[in-house]
């Protein structure tokens, strides 16, 4: 079990632009938090240091929890980036333009930011053929998008894509 210490440090540097000890120091200024673990407590993690019977549930619970909280940020990144259209030097996650989806050569540059922002290698030499997995879901959820929310059928994809990415096993080591 990776620490939720982890995650929340990766979720406040990649979102946020901010490391942990800033925030932490802001938040103790204004006497929200002492510690990490009133984080995690305002999140509504569950103890798993000192609730042993219950650790697997208690764990399980918290990798939820922290997958929900990375899918809620990829939104929140794809509607100030994408959606609001701001300058590139504004954006948080998303620096790049959108493009058509179709041209293999435009996803895999767009897919190599993200790429290089939640694994912190190029894309081009990760294993297998990820590139053209990540196109592939990319497509299909552009394709079964229906215009239920504010999002575009394309930025709806690249919150998939980002999704992905902040919840893959590699993500946690960077």
């Amino acid at each position: 079990m990776v620490a939720p210490e982890v995650y929340l440090r990766a979720y406040l540097g990649w979102f946020g632009g901010l490391v942990p000890l800033d925030v932490q120091n802001r938040a103790r200024a204004r006497g929200l938090f002492d510690a990490w673990d009133d984080y995690l407590s305002a999140l509504g993690l569950p103890d798993y240091k000192t609730d042993l019977p219950r650790q697997t549930q208690s764990n399980t619970l918290m990798l939820a929890t922290l997958g929900r909280l990375g899918e809620a940020l990829c939104v929140r990144a794809a509607e100030h980036d994408l959606h609001a259209k701001m300058p590139l030097d504004q954006r948080v996650v998303f620096a790049f333009e959108l493009a058509p989806s179709d041209d293999d050569a435009a996803f895999a540059a767009r897919f190599d930011v993200l790429h290089r922002t939640f694994l912190g290698y190029p894309a081009r030499l990760a294993p297998g053929d990820r590139v053209a997995k990540f196109h592939a879901l990319f497509q299909e959820v552009a394709a079964r998008h229906t215009a239920k929310g504010p999002l575009t059928a394309d930025e709806t994809a690249w919150v998939a894509v980002c999704t992905a990415l902040v919840q893959h096993p590699e993500a946690e080591l960077y």
